[in-house]
């Protein structure tokens, strides 16, 4: 079985002194890379959790010198559930989670229903892009279906 976890850009989100900014004319615009998270094969017989990493870039510009911090937030994904994201091939989940830490103790989400938003800053004056980790685990010994096992997850970008 094959598990793959797509990330999408889906929102950007202005908040705080910068929002205030942009509606009096300040130019304000991020943009936010990543590539999928492939977990690879997993086998439900190992004692061991199937861990990974990817790398999100996020790069943010605005009139406003002073405003230099974001948020990066990630929604449950389908399971509509921070704490016990699952991937589906069909009917069938197989539970992962994304971490904030290469230990895997912080669940990283939306800042509430479990998960912690990431917050970062980028160095004043020049806005170079920032890269996160983001940390991929698939708990042992779930007695999951052979198959595709896919979710997607939503990033908002704050600031």
């Amino acid at each position: 079985m094959i598990a793959r976890l797509l990330l999408l850009v889906a929102t950007i989100a202005w908040a705080g002194a910068a929002r205030a900014n942009c509606a009096a004319g300040g130019s304000c615009f991020c943009s936010v890379s990543l590539t999928s998270i492939a977990f690879g094969g997993y086998n439900p017989q190992s004692a061991s959790p199937l861990d990974t990493v990817g790398t999100m870039s996020v790069s943010c510009t605005s009139s406003d010198p002073a405003t230099s911090t974001f948020s990066v937030l990630l929604s449950p994904g389908s399971s509509g559930n921070t704490n016990a994201r699952a991937m589906m091939s069909g009917s069938h989940p197989l539970y992962y989670n994304l971490y904030t830490n290469a230990a895997r103790t912080i669940v990283w989400g939306d800042g509430s229903g479990g998960g912690e938003a990431v917050d970062s800053a980028f160095p004043v004056p020049s806005r170079s892009t920032i890269s996160l980790s983001i940390y991929g685990r698939i708990p042992a010994l779930q007695n999951a279906w052979v198959g595709i096992y896919h979710d997607s997850v939503t990033v908002t970008v704050s600031y």
